[in-house]
This record gives structure tokens, C-alpha cells and sequence, in this order.
């Protein structure tokens, strides 16, 4: 899957998650908690992932900053990707 693919994918979870938010407001580096994600919704989107990108995040990985914007997600399930290519 490329950067671009993983990318897209991503905001369309999180675009789920935001039901008020556009795409255009999503930008990459857009703090996705000032969008109006709450902790609740925080686990949802974790949840989302995990199922989207049928990968499991570890719980040293599940923090505010990997979480905090499109950018740093994708980052995070490329990583994840690589790994389970070893």
C-alpha cells in the first residue's frame, strides 16, 4: 500500500469519526482533537484503524501524539506495515 493509499484510507476513518468536519478542513497536519475528537472518540478511531488497515496497534503506540493528526497516523500504520513485512 503507498503513502498516498494509507493516506486517504486514514481520513476517511477519521472523516467517519467527525461527521461535522469536510475534507478540505482535514488537512495533514491539522490537529484532529481541535476538529472535535474526544477520548471517546479517540478509541473508535483507533478501533476503525485496526479493522481498516487489519493491523493491531500496541499500547506503547496508543498515545495523544501518534494519534493527534492525519500526518502522524499514517506515519504510524506505515511503520506498522513495514514491521509485518518482516
Amino acid at each position: 500500500m503507498t503513502v498516498d493509499q494509507i493516506k486517504q484510507k486514514t481520513q476517511a476513518v477519521v472523516l467517519e469519526m467527525l461527521p461535522g468536519v469536510s475534507s478540505e478542513e482535514l488537512s495533514d497536519d491539522r490537529d484532529i482533537f481541535s476538529l472535535g475528537l474526544d477520548s471517546v472518540n479517540a478509541m473508535n478511531l483507533i478501533f476503525g484503524l485496526q479493522d481498516a488497515f487489519e493491523i493491531q496497534f500496541a499500547t506503547s503506540e496508543i498515545s495523544f501524539e501518534n494519534f493527534r493528526t492525519v500526518s502522524g497516523i499514517v506515519e504510524l500504520i506505515k511503520r506498522k506495515q513495514e514491521e509485518l513485512q518482516w
